[in-house]
């Protein structure tokens, strides 16, 4: 019996599907192409970052199959992952393995005896280049095969051998035909092979970390998340962690999750000696037993005090250099493990730097300047794991030319009058959440909400219909708002209103629309519907073609009030630094009006889309007076001066800051921010 895995990532945006299939010959590399349909993935390659990505993504329901999870994270059915990538003479290669992650044993059609065909990972499109110029092609695949297509090349694991449920293939050497000109391609595969049994639903449990390295000095302790993916298994998986060297522990809360995630301390005693240590993290459960891998860093005691972790990113979003200034000394490029970063910073503060390729291979050059307590307060974590349920649900009965938004634990989703009733909520905390639905009309017409408290609805589950016709709508609070400090000159105006509810705090975003004029209605939240906990934040943006201002306010009740603008934000003095390297050094000199005391960022852009960002806390800048410009790392190893706007570019430049007072969910808490913009 031949299943037929088919994985795309979500960074590549391409609609394919997997498609799982049975033929009655498993020696024969063949399979239906209308069966079931699943999960999306693909694999994507940095040459210049020596990267080999391939990563899971949300699943689409099929016919005969479901999957009642969302399959996120580093695997879901199985996982390719690659080490030891290189580019030399022309050619990108990688070791690549193949991770069972499904309850049943792969290559056999009755869980004992091997099969003839092994397990193949099959190209379905490309290598295509999305960075760069030229043309890649694989160099050394094992065979070829009509699989969904005509001559597909695969390359094919555990010949004459069962690979067990969480059990992990050799390694198989993946070489590509890359010319120099290319900087990033990417590819989608399936995986194919026999399983024993054809019909039922597929089982699976993935189990991965982020970050995915930890630096921890003796005597000290860190956190990681351990992530479960699940599919069609809900039972309890029982953590451990493995391999730690004496003096070292790790306590895990929950122990036995039936989530989707746990939360593991790692202690390191004092008496541990320096060095990198390989641990594991381990989990046992009816679906199988499942690890993943964890690097501890044991640093001398006061080092490596700052983490920074990529490793949850799309590929294109991940760092490719990454540099550290502690205090006011020098740069340091600073090396990864599976991209997780470690550095020093001192009581001086200091600075990050970093580079991503982003999308068709742009570079964007992002520098970082915090305080040591700003910078120490956890690990910075980038893109934060998607680890929460799907939903989905329909509204009804809503106006003819309205925008409904569904919002439930801070996720939401939009449903127009023009087009499908239908929406979809995803990554939706665990838990009781407060569930609120706004329809908005397009057209100055009639406004209603629902809201529904405490809702925690099973993941993949569905929201009974919103019917805006029914008795748990209403009809919402009305209030005039006052703007004070509009300047004539700021012709477009808007206002936006979101809800924060419960204990959490989550935001439910219910519309925003046009002003005209210093004067206009809000609505919300009539106080018959309100908990004490639930705030309304308006926003107001006004802006001109040089400038931007907004002010947001949270309040309780939906009544007349008066908001305030800041202060415009004042035109920076801009100047080039010299330029001993090829590349545009500007710099900002600026004071930050006290309405933007808290932080603030200067960036640039040439017109090929290179762009600079760069920022600095309030707290690091040590008072308003603001110098901010892009340091010189030509004389640091890795960096290209491609990457940055060349010396002799034009292109745009911002400064902007932001204030304010009180946090979110407090009374009157208040959140200030403006841009001023021009060219260089």
């Amino acid at each position: 019996m031949l299943r037929t895995f088919r994985l795309i990532d979500a960074a590549a945006l391409s609609a394919v599907g997997l498609w799982l299939g049975a033929c009655a010959d498993s020696s024969a590399p063949t399979a239906p192409k209308d069966q079931f349909r699943t999960e999306l993935i693909t694999c994507q390659a940095s040459v210049s970052a020596r990267t080999l990505d391939c990563a899971a993504s949300q699943p689409q329901a099929a016919r005969g199959v479901s999957f009642d999870l969302v399959l996120g994270g580093q695997g879901a059915l199985v996982r390719l992952a690659s080490s030891g990538n290189a580019y030399n003479s022309g050619t990108f290669s990688s070791n690549v393995t193949v991770e069972n992650l499904i309850a049943q044993s792969m290559n056999t059609a009755d869980g004992t005896t091997p099969d003839a065909g092994g397990v193949k990972v099959f190209f379905n499109s490309g290598p295509t280049v999305t960075g760069g110029t030229g043309v890649v092609s694989v160099a050394n695949p094992d065979g070829t095969g009509a699989f969904t297509g005509s001559s597909q090349e695969y390359f094919q694991y555990s010949d004459g051998a069962v690979l067990l449920s969480g059990a992990t293939t050799a390694a198989k050497l993946w070489q590509f035909s890359v010319p120099t000109t290319v900087t990033t391609f990417e590819f989608q595969v399936f995986v194919t092979t026999t399983l024993p049994d054809e019909f039922s639903a597929i089982v699976a449990l993935g189990l991965s970390r982020t970050p995915s390295a930890l630096t921890i000095a003796p005597g000290g302790s860190g956190p990681t998340t351990v992530l479960l993916t699940r599919t069609n298994f809900s039972g309890a998986v029982t953590l451990s962690l493995g391999n730690a060297p004496a003096g070292v522990t790790g306590s895990f809360s929950p122990a036995a999750p039936t989530g989707t995630s746990s939360t593991l301390t790692v202690n390191v005693g004092g008496g541990v000696a320096p060095g990198v240590y390989h641990l594991t993290v381990n989990g046992t459960g009816s679906a199988g037993n499942r690890s993943t891998p964890l690097t501890l860093t044991v640093g001398t005691a006061g080092s490596g005090n700052v983490t920074v972790d990529f490793s949850s990113c799309p590929v294109d979003q991940r760092a490719v250099w990454l540099a550290a200034q502690n205090g006011t000394g020098p740069w340091t490029r600073v090396s990864g493990v599976g991209d997780v970063y470690n550095f020093t910073n001192g009581s001086g503060g200091g600075g990050l730097a970093y580079v991503v390729l982003g999308s068709g291979g742009v570079p964007s050059v992002t520098v970082q300047y915090m305080t040591q307590a700003e910078f120490t307060v956890g690990t910075l974590v980038f893109c934060p794991p998607a680890t929460g349920k799907t939903l989905n649900g329909s509204v009804a009965n809503a106006g003819a030319f309205d925008q409904t938004t569904v919002s439930l634990g801070g996720r939401s989703a939009s449903v127009f009058s023009s087009g499908s009733p239908a929406f979809q909520l995803t990554d939706v905390p665990d838990g009781p959440q407060d569930l609120v639905a706004y329809d908005h009309s397009l057209v100055g017409g009639a406004e209603s909400a629902i809201i529904r408290r405490s809702q925690n609805i099973a993941d993949n589950g569905t929201i009974t219909t919103l019917d805006f016709a029914s008795v748990e709508a209403f009809t919402p609070a009305t209030a005039t708002i006052t703007l004070n400090g509009l300047l004539g000159s700021e012709q477009y105006v808007q206002q936006e209103m979101v809800y924060q509810v419960a204990a959490n705090c989550a935001t439910a975003f219910l519309y925003n629309g046009d002003i005209s004029g210093a004067t206009f209605t809000a609505f919300g939240i009539p106080s018959s519907q309100q908990q004490p906990t639930d705030f309304h934040g308006l926003l107001v943006l006004a802006s001109t073609s040089t400038g931007i201002r907004i002010i947001q306010q949270y309040n309780h009740s939906l009544v007349a009030r008066t908001l305030t603008l800041g202060a415009v934000m004042p035109t920076p003095t801009i100047t080039t630094l010299a330029t001993p390297p090829a590349y545009k050094r500007l710099q900002a000199v600026y004071t930050l009006p006290t309405d933007y005391e808290r932080s603030t960022w200067f960036g640039y852009q040439d017109g090929a889309n290179n762009s600079v960002t760069i920022s600095a806390t309030f707290g690091y800048l040590g008072g308003p007076s603001t110098t901010l410009a892009l340091p010189d790392f030509s004389a640091l190893s890795g960096w290209d001066n491609n990457w940055a706007p060349s010396s002799t570019s034009t292109g745009t430049w911002f400064v902007s800051g932001n204030g304010g007072s009180g946090s979110v969910c407090t009374e009157g808490a208040s959140v200030k921010a403006a841009t001023v913009n021009g060219t260089y």
